[in-house]
């Protein structure tokens, strides 16, 4: 009987060995299938955060981009405006300077008043009003018969504005004007050296 009790004794521990190696198998199991679970839905996530990264990274090298050439177009703009306004100072001082000059007054209000037959109206600036009046008077006298008129002009600085046919037709040679035309001729070929264009 003791032999009997000893087999039995085996048998049992032989099963609760099995069963307990069985459990321990299935905890592994499930902790096993639980911890792939863990991985995966970490490796999804990773996934999702290194895409939304991506992105995100994207649309800031785009704005980026864009607002290098946004500033590189203000750059170009601001240093064109300078030029421009640069160009603008720089013809109208030189303009300015030669049509002030006397000399060159007088030769363009004889010129002027004999093509004009007489009969036009120089406005003139108001400082060299009465001097270029009296260079008429003394110069073109049968000119200033025909009804040449120099009038002062507050309006013109240097130069002279010429009125035909009653102030109908107005012809405008004065530093503003004269600065004007040379600048809109110069503009597009500083263009072209300041920017290739």
């Amino acid at each position: 009987m003791a032999e009997e009790l000893q087999s039995l004794l085996d048998r049992i521990q032989s099963e609760g060995v099995a069963k307990a190696e069985a459990r321990a198998a299935e905890i592994v199991a499930e902790a096993e299938k639980k911890a792939a679970g863990i991985v995966a839905e970490a490796e999804k996530r990773a996934a999702g955060l290194r895409a939304a990264a991506e992105a995100d990274a994207a649309t800031l090298q785009s704005r980026a981009e864009q607002s290098l050439q946004q500033a590189a177009r203000d750059v170009r703009l601001q240093v064109g405006s300078a030029i421009q306004e640069t160009l603008e100072r720089v013809l109208l001082k030189d303009v300015r300077a030669a049509l002030a000059d006397p000399a060159f007054l007088q030769r363009y209000v004889e010129m002027a008043a004999k093509s004009a037959g007489g009969a036009a109206e120089l406005r003139v600036p108001e400082d060299q009003a009465s001097a270029l009046s009296e260079y008429a008077r003394s110069r073109l006298a049968d000119e200033v018969g025909k009804g040449l008129r120099i009038a002062p002009d507050s309006d013109v600085t240097a130069g002279v504005r010429v009125l035909l046919d009653g102030g109908r037709v107005e012809h405008d040679f004065t530093d503003e004007a004269v600065m004007e035309a040379l600048s809109r001729v110069v503009r597009p070929s500083l263009a072209k050296l300041a920017f290739g264009k």
